[in-house]
């Protein structure tokens, strides 16, 4: 949206001004227009010479819309706008005189300076927003809508108020800071021009100017008062240098209303934390779990001794705390839509999803502000416990159906990480595992790879699934428990939950999927890292051990040794081929002679799987890694790779490491399966 002031600072009227310019928008073009109470004279309803006018009450104009924000009273917008012809106006009420202004009704000028700001922020939906002024730059209204709008248009018929507008141009400019970018002298008059600044006389001129500006943000900071100094409906300007426009807090309610109500809001969060812990996380996602939050809610709030906030009734209070529990605002939609996998946001217009392996800008989603964003930020992490800080500004949580990152910008209010905004990542679990034939349709896989892993996998081989960030290798990691039996005992270990094996929809009948969780605290010792829990598992009787990801050396060496003691073991690993995983495993094992023959004691198959430029996650190979020469160069075997030009995996070898086909032996296949997989010599 873009936000135009509209005014004559000479004095003059700039009503027939602004009709004009209405009738040259583009077709379909949504404005708003304002006019503001500057002086209280009605000169836009007389413009318009609407009969309908004669009806309109005072509970649907400008003067009601401005006593309300001032007195924490305000309605919803539309209650306040006459719509005629193509535009929506906010307009001072026909009837009002002069002589009695609503200003005079205003407790301060807060409501005054605020009102640009606030009109801005909740009108977001229409194209244009028209502010149109009536008094200098003494007038709050006036002042603060020429310093915010993305544009301010001095409007003028004749050369006499050109010269007032054009001082006031100066004024602007070079005292109060407005880029002159954003400025433009506007004169019926074609014969007026002066070599200091470009003159307008077309609205197509202005239109397209218009065009190439972007938006001025909404600011991020919170409503402060400020003193409420001399004559209400006018300031001394000078005074207010350095002030910056803010967004209101006011939300309709007075002080006391609104800490009562975020005190109940946090009783009853902490309550559902307590009693209801998976339920509100999963309502995040969930839109059936959502309604049930909503019922504990009201019942909370039903049973609470004292639930009662100022002239609200009980329904009221309920809904209001019902919303700032379970809903995410703008992203909430996104978040339901089961189609989109993961959200990257990166700036309040910055919303990027990913749908079928394809990044999208949803342009249409936005937040209102740095601040609306961090509100929403504090809503997510609320649940975790993990409040986003200057001493924590990158925070990473698992919750159960989505992972989200949060990192923290250095310009508001935060010393964090991130340069321009704050960073948002979520990752969205799917409730349970891909079939097969789903695999199948989508193109990662082959019936043929299917039936490999049908073959491998319950006689004994330890698979490593390697690949790019994002490429897929959770979700393949995750798919091979569908080859064992179901009393099969797979312990897990991860830094961070994100296989959740147990609560997948296909493994629901696995009763022996024990997971283990990385525990990091400040005494070392008391921390326990993937090595420690490599270790634990032993214990734990496995018959196969997955780990999440090996990141580091120690997590990678206990693994290894493990897997050399008899143990199936399944893991994945961020790499660029499958040559290149089997060196990274000699690397992160001591880059030794002795760390490679560990390794392929170890490791049987390496599963690589790319995200293509169309974004489908494909298995683009998968071999066998049979040794080393040196520690550098990996000897693999490959048994299956993926033709680009024919979209199709091909079958290039057989099984041939021994310690593999002994371990296959041991477990008496079919003869038509060993003969099928297997070169036997």
């Amino acid at each position: 949206m873009k936000t135009i002031a509209f005014g004559n600072l000479a004095g003059g009227n700039a009503t027939s001004g602004v009709l004009r310019l209405l009738q040259h928008l583009p077709k379909n073009t949504k404005a708003a227009v304002v006019e503001l109470p500057c002086l209280g004279i009605p000169k836009l309803s007389y413009a318009l010479q609407d009969n309908d006018l004669l009806k309109l009450s005072k509970e649907r104009t400008i003067d009601q819309l401005i006593l309300d924000f001032d007195r924490k009273n305000l309605q919803d917008l539309q209650s306040y706008i006459y719509t005629s012809g193509n535009a929506d106006y906010f307009l001072i009420n026909p009837k009002s005189v002069p002589e009695a202004p609503v200003v005079r009704k205003l407790s301060s000028n807060q409501s005054l300076i605020d009102l640009p700001m606030m009109l801005k922020e909740r009108l977001q939906g229409y194209d244009y927003l028209f502010l149109v002024t009536q008094g200098t730059l003494i007038h709050p209204a006036t002042h603060f809508a020429l310093r915010t709008a993305d544009a301010a248009v001095l409007y003028a018929t004749e050369a006499v108020d050109f010269v007032g507008n054009y001082t006031h141009y100066r004024k602007l400019e070079q005292i109060f800071g407005v880029d002159s970018s954003r400025l433009f002298l506007f004169v019926t008059d074609n014969n007026v021009k002066i070599s200091e600044a470009k003159v307008y006389h077309r609205y197509s001129e202005l239109l397209k100017e218009w065009e190439r500006l972007e938006p001025l943000p909404l600011p991020n900071v919170r409503r402060t008062e400020v003193e409420n100094s001399g004559m209400i409906g006018m300031i001394e300007p000078l005074e207010y240098l350095d002030y910056q426009p803010q967004l209101s807090a006011a939300t309709g309610m007075s002080e006391s209303d609104t800490k009562k109500l975020e005190e109940l809001t946090a009783i009853v969060r902490g309550i559902l934390q307590e009693s209801h812990m998976d339920e509100y996380i999963q309502s995040l996602t969930n839109g059936q779990t959502r309604q049930k939050i909503k019922y504990y809610i009201s019942d909370i709030i039903r049973e609470l001794p004292d639930s009662s906030v100022g002239n609200m009734g009980i329904s009221d209070v309920i809904k209001w705390i019902q919303t700032e529990i379970t809903e995410l605002g703008v992203i909430q939609k996104i978040l339901d839509d089961p189609d989109i996998s993961s959200i990257e946001i990166n700036g309040p217009d910055k919303v990027i999803v990913e749908v079928d392996g394809i990044d999208e800008h949803r342009k249409e989603i936005k937040f209102q502000s740095m601040d609306h964003l961090y509100q929403t930020i504090d809503k997510m992490l609320t649940p975790i416990g993990k409040p986003i800080s200057s001493t924590d500004p990158i925070i990473d949580a698992n919750y159960r159906g989505f992972r989200v990152c949060v990192v923290a910008d250095n310009k508001h209010g935060y010393a964090g990480v991130s340069a321009n905004a704050p960073l948002i990542s979520i990752r969205k679990f799917p409730p349970g595992v891909y079939s097969d034939e789903a695999c199948i349709k989508y193109g990662n896989v082959s019936r043929e790879i299917i039936e490999f892993e049908d073959f491998i996998i319950p006689n004994g081989a330890s698979v490593v699934v390697a690949g790019g960030t994002n490429s897929g290798k959770t979700a393949h990691l995750i798919r091979l428990p569908l080859r064992v039996p179901e009393i099969t005992r797979i312990v897990t270990i991860e830094d961070s939950e994100e296989a959740m094996l147990a609560s997948k929809i296909q493994y629901q009948n696995y009763p022996n999927l024990p997971s283990l969780l990385v525990k990091k605290v400040e005494d070392k010792n008391k921390s326990y890292d993937i090595k420690k829990l490599v270790i634990a598992s032993l214990r734990l009787k496995p018959r196969i051990f997955l780990i999440g990801e090996i990141r580091d050396e120690e997590a990678a060496k206990e693994a290894i040794s493990a897997a050399n003691t008899g143990h199936v073991f399944w893991t994945s690993l961020h790499s660029n081929g499958a040559a290149e995983a089997a060196t990274r495993l000699v690397q992160l094992n001591g880059n030794t002679s002795a760390a490679a023959s560990q390794v392929v004691g170890a490791v049987d198959i390496i599963i690589f799987q790319k995200k293509l430029k169309n974004g489908r996650r494909v298995v683009t190979e998968i071999s066998e890694l049979i040794g080393y020469i040196g520690t550098e160069q990996p000897i693999l075997n490959p048994l299956f790779k993926y033709d680009t030009r024919s979209k199709q995996h091909i079958k290039v070898g057989k099984i041939t490491k021994p310690s593999l086909i002994e371990k296959i032996l041991l477990n008496e296949p079919e003869e038509a399966d060993l003969l099928r997989w297997c070169k036997i010599d």
